[in-house]
């Protein structure tokens, strides 16, 4: 019971972080109308949400789902706490920043991401949360082996500002642009189990693939 508090606890953390992430992207846009050099510019600082999840070493849906191969049964359970904590910790934090001065602001930049979301066909969701779940995988695996210090840093930054950049979907960075756009309805709920199962598909079979590579050159070797 004591790892699934600290899960729990943990996955809060780093929606908390993302929250800010997305946060700031907002905010970038707002700042900058909506001009391409803001949207690079917000990308790259919703980055540090993600960096910091590393460093701290908290737990986050997007980034341990791509582990599961490795893993038994149980990990699910661990996944689900996870992704519940994740999507608790990103919508407590924008409904309390939401409160704040800036909550209108960011009410409007929100809104026009979600209604472009809402007004997407499922199998679009599903696919363009796929490939966030690839993105997320080579920015954490990739800060995890690449050897160089600067390589880590440029892995991980340039591989989550191009998931925002592509309109990738990220389910717990999602949590934090519905709250802020005050839309809660079945089909967001229906669009959100999407978006979490997507996200776990693409870092799973991008792990899946590296894998199936290193057999295939280990067999050539012999």
């Amino acid at each position: 019971m004591k790892k699934y508090l600290m899960i729990f606890i943990s996955a809060i953390v780093s929606g908390f972080l993302i929250c800010i992430g997305a946060t700031v992207y907002l905010s970038m846009l707002a700042g900058g109308h909506g001009d391409y050099l803001a949207k690079i510019c917000g990308a790259l600082f919703f980055t540090l949400g993600l960096f910091a999840i590393i460093h701290f070493n908290t737990w986050l849906y997007t980034g341990k789902v791509g582990y599961l191969l490795d893993k038994d049964y149980k990990y699910f359970l661990d996944l689900l706490v996870c992704v519940f904590g994740n999507i608790m910790g990103a919508i407590g934090l924008a409904a309390l920043i939401g409160t704040t001065r800036i909550g209108t602001t960011l009410n409007e930049q929100a809104l026009t991401l979600v209604e472009q979301k809402q007004a997407d066909s499922w199998y679009s969701i599903l696919i363009l949360a796929i490939m966030c779940g690839v993105m997320i995988y080579i920015s954490v695996k990739g800060h995890q082996v690449v050897e160089y210090p600067i390589g880590k840093v440029v892995i991980c930054f340039l591989a989550i500002a191009i998931f925002i950049l592509c309109g990738f979907e990220h389910v717990v960075a999602n949590a934090a642009y519905y709250t802020y756009a005050k839309v809660a309805n079945w089909k967001a709920v229906g669009y959100f189990a999407l978006m979490a199962l997507g996200n776990g598909i693409g870092a799973v079979a991008f792990d899946g693939l590296l894998k199936l590579v290193h057999i295939l050159s280990e067999n050539q070797k012999q």
